[in-house]
Order: C-alpha cells, then sequence, then structure tokens
C-alpha cells in the first residue's frame, strides 16, 4: 500500500482527486505535445509569413509612419438641421465640403468659419461621426436693426451683416443714426442682448445712437420722451428689468425727465427735469 500524499499544508490527498490530478498533468502534457507537433508540421509557415511582414515593413517603414487610416474613409452623408431660408446646396458650397472628399480634409472649425462668413447664419455647430457623416446645426440670422441714408433703407442682423431684406421690413426695426453706422456690429450686439432679455422692450426702441461724449449707446423708446444712456458692454437681464421698474415705479419723475442714465451697476440716474414739472 502506496503512503498517502499530502498538500504543502499537510491535508491529506485521497485517492479520487490523486486520479483527477494526473489526469489533468496528462492533459496537459497532451496539450503541450500536440502543440509542438503542429509547429513541427504547419507552424513554419506562420513563421514564414511573420519574417516575411516584419521585413517588408522595416523596407516600407516611410510609408508606414505616414499612414493615415482616415484617408480610406470618405464623405457620404451631410445632415444640415436649422436651415429655413438657405438652400441644403447653399450651405454645402458655403462650408466647401462636398460628398466623397477624405474625411481626413474635413476640418470642423474651418467649416464653421467659413459658414459664419454667410451674412444669414447667426452661428453654426459641425460635428462628425464616424465613419463618413457630417452635421451642421444651423441657427439663422433675423433682422434686429436698420439704416436709413439717401433714400435707400439697409437691414442688419445680430453680427451686424447686412441682410437681403426689404423696405417694408426695415420699417419694423429700430433705426440706427447714419453717424453711429460705424459703431453698427457693437449697436447690433446691445440689441440683441436687450430682445434676448427683455422682447417687449425691445419691441419699443425707436432710435438708437452712439453717444461719443457719454461712451454709451443713446436709446429712445416709442412711448417715452427722454433718452436712455445704456453702458457700452455688461448688458443684461437685471439692467433691463432695472430699467422697466424704474418706469413703473415712478411715472411722474420720468414724464418730466430728459435723460435717464444706466451706465452705472444697479443704479438708475433721473437728470435734467423739465422746470415745468419741478412745483407738480
Amino acid at each position: 500500500m502506496s503512503p498517502s500524499k499530502t498538500t504543502f499544508l499537510g491535508r491529506r490527498i485521497g485517492y479520487n482527486e490523486e486520479k483527477r490530478k494526473q489526469a489533468r498533468v496528462q492533459k496537459m502534457k497532451r496539450g503541450v505535445g500536440g502543440t509542438f507537433r503542429w509547429f513541427k508540421r504547419r507552424g513554419w509557415i506562420l513563421l514564414l509569413v511573420l519574417v516575411v511582414a516584419g521585413v517588408a515593413a522595416w523596407t516600407h517603414r516611410f510609408y508606414l509612419q505616414r499612414f493615415n487610416p482616415m484617408e480610406l474613409r470618405h464623405l457620404q452623408f451631410i445632415d444640415i438641421e436649422g436651415n429655413r431660408m438657405l438652400s441644403w446646396e447653399d450651405v454645402v458650397q458655403n462650408a466647401q465640403v462636398e460628398p466623397g472628399m477624405l474625411m481626413s480634409e474635413v476640418d470642423v472649425d474651418s467649416v464653421e468659419a467659413a459658414l459664419l462668413q454667410m451674412p444669414l447664419i447667426h452661428s453654426a455647430t459641425v460635428k462628425k461621426y464616424f465613419p463618413s457623416s457630417l452635421e451642421i446645426k444651423l441657427k439663422e440670422a433675423s433682422p434686429i436693426v436698420s439704416v436709413f441714408e439717401g433714400g435707400k433703407a439697409t437691414v442688419y442682423s445680430e453680427r451686424g451683416k447686412v441682410l437681403p431684406l426689404s423696405m417694408t421690413t426695415a420699417l419694423h426695426l429700430p433705426v440706427v443714426d447714419v453717424g453711429s453706422v460705424d459703431r453698427i456690429k457693437q449697436i447690433s450686439l446691445f440689441l440683441y442682448a436687450m430682445r434676448s432679455d427683455d422682447k417687449k422692450l425691445y419691441e419699443k426702441v425707436s432710435q438708437v445712437s452712439w453717444s461719443e461724449a457719454d461712451k454709451a449707446f443713446e436709446v429712445y423708446f416709442r412711448d417715452v420722451g427722454h433718452r436712455v444712456l445704456f453702458p457700452e458692454m455688461g448688458w443684461g437681464g437685471a439692467m433691463f428689468t432695472l430699467y422697466e421698474s424704474v418706469r413703473a415705479g415712478f411715472p411722474q419723475d420720468l414724464r418730466c425727465a430728459g435723460e435717464v442714465d444706466m451706465r452705472y451697476a444697479g443704479f438708475a440716474y433721473v437728470r435734467n427735469f423739465d422746470k415745468r414739472c419741478v412745483n407738480g
């Protein structure tokens, strides 16, 4: 009778467990032996292929370093959203992309910059999707202000770009003084901020100009007789809300005012009272 076997920790190994262990060892030996026999018969083919591939890669390493997988992909789908006035062809042509071009040649920043050159586009977002799609999301420009000079009306967008719109449209917009046309971009951005935060207040604007003496935007509203000075920058909803609050809270004072200064954060200064209103 053979002596009983134990594990490293001293646990006794039974007969069945010993048999299973021996079977696993034999199976492993057969597997290793089969691998060597296969390699002896056919493995040399694999080794030869690897050697040839290695030599070829080394020989053509100059070209492999410059290999770009993107050049195997071509633009097939262009999806455009938000275009109402512009056709699909207009957008693609101005974006300087076309189906069939290499995806490696499509630079989203360049496409966005090209689209923003179009007066009818306010903003553009461009994304590439694997393997061959391009998505363009547009926000088209809208008229924000007009300028009348020499019997001709010019309509400008929020970005201060000229829009090809009619005289009828221009008559329904705030008017910029001809002397302030050189500030049209800043004025357009200012009015856009006002429209975004308080559309009803924007719709009351009659005329806008730039006051070099005050370094401020000079605004006249249709329903009041005074002028309002707004700061050159830093516009926000709180400023427009404050002005509306002053109008609602001090109607008698504003009826006699010549100017309301909104250039100081959190304050509204009423100046140049009509002397006839001092005593009521």
